[in-house]
């Protein structure tokens, strides 16, 4: 036969001990819970993304600091920009999302 529930018993001991077991099993469901949720915002930023393009066009007279020939883009990529494509007849076209919240 099952004993009564220890968490339900007159004995105090029992229920401070019952209830760091229910905090021991809670625990990491909370943190589980606490993920998903993070996964959950992450996943919905991801699918509402807002994007902003930016064209580079280089100069092939030399005015510009963008060699045609070597463009260096690495300034363009620490800002959070990544290059989409290149067409000789419009430039580097890059984009990057656009940060809730940063007005852009």
């Amino acid at each position: 036969m099952v004993g009564p529930c220890p968490a339900f018993s007159a004995d105090s001991d029992s229920r401070t001990s019952s209830g760091e077991n229910f905090e021991k099993i809670l625990a990491p469901l909370q943190t589980l819970h606490d993920d998903l949720v993070r996964i959950e915002a992450k996943l919905d930023s991801f699918a509402n993304a807002k994007w902003e393009y930016k064209i580079i066009v280089p100069n092939v007279l030399g005015k510009s600091e963008l060699d045609p020939y070597e463009p260096n883009l690495a300034p363009y990529g620490k800002e959070g920009w990544e290059l989409i494509t290149y067409s000789p007849d419009v430039g580097y076209i890059l984009k990057r999302r656009v940060v809730s919240g940063s007005g852009k």
